[in-house]
């Protein structure tokens, strides 16, 4: 009897560890993370030192974070965050997830002073500006070759010598903008006010003429039965011609696509090819042109709408992606992709 007992008690244990082993198991199969399927962002494609930058993880299974930015910072533990360099220059960012993938990327902080240091033009400009009359402006800078200057009424450039002289058309609050050397990290803006232009005032009493009113007698019809106007009946055989409507010049403007950078665009698709994304949702960003050309791979050629076809429903891992852009309106007129697919445990190029 005791022998059977402890038998029993045998089995009992060697099942409760095998359990145990089993939950092991898949909690860490579910738990589990391949650091090839990382997705993680880092929105700095214009980075400026004192400007917070935007950092972003996406990846499935993903419990545990931590950012560190490079700088000798304390490390952040949130999936979304934000983080501000004090210094320009180049940090290497590495992301660890679960505590044991680990991943590394590299940005470029540009110095947001250096077009003061590099020497931004001056802008001099009158004391007063009013509306309707002709102000000068001067620009002061040593390195100066071509000037465009914008005096915040029009889009675009408005002047390109030296010193302009401009009238404004309207009064209010303007910004002025000087671009030298085609360069724009080197702009100049000063805020200005342009006062409205004077009324001249009328002495209602200053009258140089008035005439009298004219006798009754003068108003008078004379007696008689009345006559028929003979215009009247001349007026009733005259053709009409129907009033043309006037047409207006009308400047059409210009619609532009919404600014997007390469790391947004690559969100985008992945929301592609998990299916909470169609390619209708690119229609502003690809002004209505579903059809422009993609270049997969560097091999293949085909269309924006052929490449969301291809990419629903598939895993992906997004290598590198390049936007070509118009500069007018902004609108996304093709693109390079580089990716690959998982297809039976295994990255392959699509």
């Amino acid at each position: 009897m005791n022998k059977k007992n402890i038998d029993i008690r045998v089995i009992f244990f060697f099942a409760i560890v095998l359990l145990i082993g089993i939950v092991l198991f898949i909690i860490q199969f579910f738990n589990h993370v391949e650091c090839e399927d990382v997705k993680y962002y880092v929105f700095a494609d214009h980075a400026q030192s004192e400007e917070a930058i935007e950092f972003y993880d996406k990846t499935d299974n993903a419990k545990s974070w931590k950012w560190d930015f490079g700088d000798g910072s304390d490390s952040d533990k949130r999936r979304h965050t934000f983080h501000v360099y004090k210094n320009p220059g180049k940090y290497y960012i590495t992301l660890t997830i679960n505590g044991d993938c680990s991943h590394t990327k590299e940005i470029n902080v540009a110095d947001k002073y250096a077009s003061e240091r590099l020497g931004a033009p001056e802008i001099i400009i009158p004391k007063v500006i009013t509306e309707g009359q002709p102000t000068y402006f001067r620009s002061v800078s040593k390195t100066a070759r071509t000037w465009e200057w914008a005096f915040g009424e029009n889009r675009g450039i408005d002047e390109t010598s030296p010193d302009p002289v401009y009238t404004f058309s309207s009064p209010g609050e303007k910004t002025i903008t000087l671009v030298i050397n085609g360069d724009f990290s080197t702009v100049a803006k000063k805020v200005i006010y342009v006062h409205p232009k004077a009324l001249k005032k009328t002495n209602p009493l200053d009258v140089t003429s008035y005439e009298y009113e004219k006798d009754v007698a003068d108003f008078s019809l004379p007696r008689g039965s009345a006559k028929k106007d003979p215009l009247e009946e001349m007026l009733q055989y005259v053709p009409v011609v129907p009033k043309s409507k006037a047409i207006k010049d009308s400047v059409v403007a210009i619609k532009k696509a919404p600014k997007i950078s390469e790391d947004q665009f690559e969100i985008l698709l992945n929301k592609v090819a998990e299916g909470s994304k169609v390619k209708d949702d690119f229609t502003d960003l690809l002004c209505d042109d579903l059809n422009i050309p993609v270049v997969k791979n560097d091999t293949k050629l085909l269309t924006f709408s052929e490449l969301c076809t291809a990419l629903k429903g598939q895993k992906i891992k997004i290598e590198s992606i390049r936007l070509n852009k118009d500069k007018q309106n902004n609108c996304v007129k093709g693109l390079n992709i580089s990716y690959k697919v998982k297809k039976y445990m295994i990255w392959i190029k699509d």
